[in-house]
This record gives structure tokens, sequence and C-alpha cells, in this order.
């Protein structure tokens, strides 16, 4: 190679990555081009901008004619077996069925074969065409036949009647605040829950109402439900939801631009006298999807919540003796939109005046509790144990001990927590299970249900220190899990304990009469 030839690795801007143009191919001075070896060989390629003699040029080629700038090279030893390395390119995805050339120039010795070759990029040859010495050191070009028949043509494009959003329901569709307002009166009949959404809700006792809290057993989200109307786009309707039908003129709408959630709630409802079941239409778009929930009428706490699927929606009601609302609860972890139209509800209601009976003496027969329920879960721990109740074995807990007619359970730093479970049992109506008890050091005492779908719902914080609280029961429920746990602290120290002491558990009805 003559004295004082130097050469250095191949860098390349090659990355895998198809090109977009026969440009992007171009190489004058190997200086990033997307021109690259195989790692894999032990002889790579490499580059060199250092002049040739003038005899090895002439033994190559028959001419003084050498490479300019900076060039690639191979230096193939005495021996060496294949499969030796290749220049190869940028994968090309396709090209035309027109003339398309590779431009080169070479210089080999005489015992080197060349060849420029079309290969998949599984490395497999498509068309090879040799390169002999006569060729050079003239620019020689090659075209590539086969490899022009492996392309397809794509088409794409955006049709009017195509959907350009989830929220895209054609140019005439509008949405506007509702006018029904929620003014926490109570409901008498069935009928005056029918909502057809017409003159934007003004006659319906259906409303929105935001979050405050954002707490997720508490959440009224901040999106709000408003009314749709307008002509709808049939195509883009249908594209959307996959229902041909739409909602006949107004019509509830939720949307939901970046996810989260809200609730269309109803009036207050003193009651449930026997079966009662609520219909509608349901539309959903994006990722949205609806509940159909029972709210406590006091606070936002969910009951209980059905999923609902998109089309005409029956739900059953479970039976509820106290006050509640009804709540359409529209949730979309991305963007989407819900869209109900033509509410009904069916069934006999508890009318908001009673006439025969005080409120608070009134009771369908069917609402005292279960005994067999009512002995399953009271206890007095009189008799030296924990009745039916046991300790949840769960890591870092710690045990429950009777001790003087309490069961009781001390925590500490290295056992943090106390569970006492319940056994399963079946109401048939709503209860309410009392607890006395008594809390110690730092410790916090919560009080869950364990309803029928396996998982841990209605859980909340007793606040007391000491005294006697309850918690109320659906018939959905099976278990009931009372827990102990240190507080949460900033400061961590090992000195950190408390205690819960449960004295009695009653079971009553909701008007705390004994159902033993």
């Amino acid at each position: 190679m003559g004295d004082g030839f130097q050469s250095s690795p191949l860098v390349s801007a090659a990355a895998g990555k198809p090109i977009r143009s026969a440009t992007d191919l171009d190489c004058n001075d190997f200086v990033d081009c997307r021109w690259r070896g195989g790692a894999e060989k032990s002889k790579p390629w490499r580059t060199s901008s250092s002049t040739l003699p003038p005899e090895l040029l002439f033994n190559m080629t028959g001419s003084y004619v050498g490479p300019e700038g900076r060039y690639a090279l191979l230096y193939i030893e005495q021996d060496s077996k294949g499969p030796l390395d290749y220049l190869r390119s940028d994968p090309i995805s396709c090209q035309s069925q027109t003339e398309n050339t590779l431009l080169l120039r070479f210089w080999k010795t005489l015992d080197v074969e060349l060849e420029a070759c079309a290969v998949s990029l599984m490395g497999e040859e498509i068309e090879c065409y040799a390169l002999p010495s006569e060729m050079s050191p003239a620019p020689v070009s090659v075209s590539f036949i086969t490899a022009a028949k492996n392309f397809e043509i794509s088409y794409r494009a955006t049709l009017c009647s195509d959907a350009l959003s989830v929220f895209d329901l054609g140019e005439h569709f509008l949405s506007t605040p509702m006018l029904s307002l929620l003014l926490n009166r109570n409901v008498d009949s069935a009928k005056e829950l029918a909502c057809d959404f017409s003159r934007r809700a003004a006659n319906c006792v259906w409303g929105s109402t935001e979050s405050t809290t954002g707490n997720e057993d508490t959440e009224i989200a901040e999106n709000q439900w408003t009314v749709g109307h307008g002509p709808l786009n049939q195509e883009k309707f249908y594209s959307l939801t996959g229902h041909n039908d739409l909602p006949d003129g107004e019509f509830a709408v939720a949307r939901m631009e970046t996810g989260g959630s809200t609730m269309l709630l109803s009036e207050v409802i003193r009651c449930v006298v026997n079966d009662v079941s609520i219909q509608f239409n349901l539309w959903l778009t994006g990722t949205a999807k609806l509940q159909v929930c029972l709210v406590d009428e006091s606070t936002p706490t969910l009951l209980d919540c059905q999923p609902a699927a998109s089309g005409p929606v029956v739900v059953d009601l479970p039976r509820i003796e106290r006050p509640f609302r009804i709540a359409l609860r529209a949730e979309s972890p991305d963007q989407g939109m819900v869209i109900v139209d033509d509410i009904r509800v069916q069934g006999d209601l508890c009318p908001s005046v009673l006439r025969q009976y005080s409120s608070k003496s009134y009771h369908p027969l069917t609402d005292q509790p279960d005994p067999n329920a009512c002995r399953l879960l009271s206890c007095d721990f009189s008799r030296g144990h924990a009745c039916l109740y046991d300790s949840s074995p769960i890591q870092n807990s710690a045990p429950h001990n009777v001790i003087d007619h309490s069961v009781v359970a001390r925590l500490d730093t290295s056992r943090n927590i106390a569970i006492l479970e319940s056994p399963v049992f079946h109401l048939n109506t709503i209860a309410r299970l009392h607890f006395t008890y008594t809390v110690e050091g730092e410790v916090v005492f919560f009080v869950c249900n364990d309803s029928a779908n396996k998982e841990l719902e209605s859980c909340f914080k007793v606040e007391g220190r000491d005294g006697e609280d309850f918690i109320e029961m659906l018939p959905s429920d099976t278990k009931v899990y009372l827990i102990a746990k240190l507080s949460d602290s900033p400061i961590i120290t090992e000195s950190r304990s408390g205690q819960l002491s449960i004295h009695r558990l009653q079971l009553t009805d909701t008007q705390d009469i004994n159902a033993c």
C-alpha cells in the first residue's frame, strides 16, 4: 500500500432507517455516508485518504488514475476464507419501475471478484452483477430490474364522511349547558325520573355536579354533562359508535377531552318499595365507559355500580331503603364521549310524604335482617374467644387476643397493621353493624365492606377515639373488615405504638333494633 499509508475504521451515518430518496445514498468522501460494513466480519471495511502507489494502481487497472479524497477499502489477506464483509447501504423500501442507476468507481487486484448486488434485509441475494477489472477506473453504472418489482402503492385519504376525532358528529352538532338544577328535593314516583332532555332538560330531575375533592370514593368529576342537539352526520356517528340509530331530538352528552369522569345525578329517592329498573339509550365513542350507580343522599359516596354497554340499556336497581340518588357515571382514560337519551324508570318508589306512617316508622315487611346473619356477626367476646371473627394473616400484621371481654390488637413499628375479618354472610336487606371500640396511641381505625364482587369498597375512617359507631351494609355485601394501622408520620421512630380494642359487635336493622 506504500510508505506512510494510513487507514481508519469506516464511520457511517447508516442507522438501518429506510431512505426517502435516491440521493440519500450519495457518498463522495465516506464521511457521514449511509453506507456501512458488517461488524460481524473479522476484516471490516475501513477508510483512507492516503495516495496509493502508482505501481499498485497500474497493476490493478493498467492506469495511473487513483481515487480522489477519502475512499473506502477492504484489505483481504492471503488464504482468507469467506464470507467476506460487504459494503451495504441503508434499506430501500421500494423503487419505481423507471430506470434507477447505481454509479460507482472501484479499484481491485486481479484475484478479487467484485459484484454489485440487491439483497433482502435478511441478506438473501435478489440479483447480482459482476464488476470486471476492465471497467476500472471509469465510472460504472448498475441497474437493478428484479428488485424494482418488489413494491406496492398505498393510498390514504380522509373522506368527508370520516370522523376527524371522537367528538366529530358533524358540522351541525352543538352542545349547550343543561337548564335543570339539583334542588335536593324528593322524587314522588318513578315517572318523575323520565327525561328525554327536550328544552335543554328544563323539566328533568337530573343534573350534573362537579367534584370538589378528586378522591376516588367521593368522585363527582370536573367535567359537566351538557345537552346535545342538531342534525348528526349518520356516517360519522356510525364510524364512532358502531350504531346506525341516532338519538332523537335533544340528548345528554358527557365530553371528556383529556380523560376523567363525570356524573349525571337524579334528585333524591327516599327508598324503593319493590323491583325498580332504569332504562335508557346509550352511545359511546373513544375510550369512554358508563356505569349506573347508586349514590348516598348526603354524601357523594358510591354505594353500588353496574357497567352498561352501548345500545338499549336496562339495569335493575338493588333494593335500598334509605334516601339515595341514581347516578350515570361516565369515565374515560383518554378522549371519549358518552351520549344518553330517553331515560325511563319503572317500579314503585317510597313517596316523599308518607300519609299513614312517619318517616321513622315506615318499613316494608322485608326490612328485618336475617337472624342467621345476626348470629354470625354479633359478638360480645364474653366467652373468651372472638366468636366467628378471625385475624387476617398478612405481612407485618399483629394478632388479635381476647382480653377482659374485648378483642385487642397491639401495634408497633414491626407489626403496624391488624385486620379482624368477619365470616361470610348473606343479608336479605340493609342492616347496620354497631361496634363499641377504644383507640389508643398512634392508631387509626377503619371499617370496610367487601361486596360480592370481591373488591374492598365503602371503606371509611372512624374519627372517634372511643365510643359506639356503626356501618350500614347492603345485601350485596358478604364480609366486613375492622382494620387498625399505625398512623402515617413524617418522623419514623421505633417507639411508635398503639392499640385498638373492640368491646362489642351487634347487628341491627336501619332503626337500630336488634336483629337477633
